[in-house]
């Protein structure tokens, strides 16, 4: 589809894109305190597949110069929703170059191209940074030609280490989760059915057994094949803390301006009866096993365990969560379930 007399083409993206991808992700940063950008090289385009079944990846062109503009869409993946498994489609939001900031009218154009690739999704969601205050005003207001943007709650990225060998772990024994799967994930709406997904990364399975029952478990996956955190420069109160030796506090080891963060992301995460000392033992044991610098898990505001970071010393930060509806949206009765490895 071509607009603006010509000038710009809207269409969906190949892995001839990457290289224009991977510009307009390498043009922006998460600003504050702490300014980090979030890459998926070495292929961007590949790596939205590794996150689901199918990737729906939109890309403006510049004709006149051959430069991608901007990247969006959705990441299509099957999902417990209010206990059934449900074809689901995360928006990844869409990012403009800054370069042509204020020169292109698409938004539109791009919502109207993509609602016919995502139509039979049953639900469709979205999740914007609590610091990008243009993109909340924007989706909290009705536009014509653009779906509703319904706030749902809040969801907590939690950066921690402080390793210790608290308790006995056990590793790659996965006799019991596809139990688990049935009764507890299950209930947990926007879990994805499959735990195999690549955009998980390269797993371990930690458990904790109580008379062969797990009691605790985690994977620990390392995605940096897929996406990575650059560490881009540190400002205000941060600039001072980064120098000081938070490992030994207990915090997470600040790195280095312009290096990539050594991360490793926790997913599905259970602890029985949601026991908060338990959780805490278990992930701090589980810190101890590897080699990351930092481990990342999310929650959103109704996931019981989310108490339980809260109470551990963890770095964080704060997104907002929508569903996105053309339509009369479904209502999720569950707790939300999302995992932050595939966001």
């Amino acid at each position: 589809m071509n607009f603006q007399n010509n000038r710009y083409t809207l269409k969906f993206a190949d892995s001839s894109d990457n290289e224009g991808i991977r510009e307009v992700f390498e043009s922006g940063s998460f600003q504050g305190g702490i300014s980090v950008q979030y890459l998926r090289n070495p292929k961007p385009y590949e790596s939205f597949f590794a996150d689901g079944d199918a990737a729906k990846i939109l890309v403006i062109i510049d004709n006149e110069s051959g430069r991608t503009a901007a990247v969006g869409g959705a990441v299509v993946r099957s999902e417990y929703l209010n206990g059934k498994a449900e074809k689901c489609a995360y928006l990844t939001g869409l990012k403009l170059h800054p370069d042509y900031q204020r020169k292109i009218s698409f938004i539109p154009k791009a919502y109207d191209f993509l609602r016919q690739e995502i139509a039979d999704c049953k639900f469709c969601y979205t999740t914007v940074l609590d610091d990008n205050t243009a993109a909340i005003s924007m989706f909290e207001k009705k536009h014509k030609n653009m779906p509703d943007y319904h706030y749902l709650g809040h969801y907590t990225t939690y950066c921690f280490h402080g390793g210790k060998n608290r308790i006995p772990i056990e590793k790659d024994n996965l006799a019991g989760f596809d139990e688990l799967m049935k009764t507890h994930f299950s209930h947990q709406s926007l879990t994805p059915v499959d735990y195999h997904y690549a955009g998980f990364g390269e797993k371990t399975f930690y458990c904790v057994r109580e008379k062969g029952e797990i009691t605790a478990c985690c994977f620990v996956g390392n995605q940096q094949m897929w996406k990575q955190y650059k560490m881009c420069s540190y400002g205000g109160v941060y600039k001072v803390i980064s120098k000081l030796p938070t490992k030994l506090l207990g915090y997470p080891e600040f790195p280095k301006a312009d290096c990539i963060v050594n991360h490793g992301v926790v997913s599905y995460l259970y602890v029985k009866d949601n026991d908060r000392k338990l959780c805490s033992d278990f992930l701090r044991s589980v810190a101890a096993d590897v080699d990351f610098s930092l481990l990342i898990w999310g929650g959103f505001e109704n996931n019981p365990l989310c108490g339980a970071l809260d109470r551990m010393k963890t770095v964080h930060y704060g997104s907002r969560l929508y569903s996105v509806s053309w339509e009369q949206e479904k209502e999720i009765i569950d707790t939300i379930g999302m995992e932050a490895a595939l966001l």
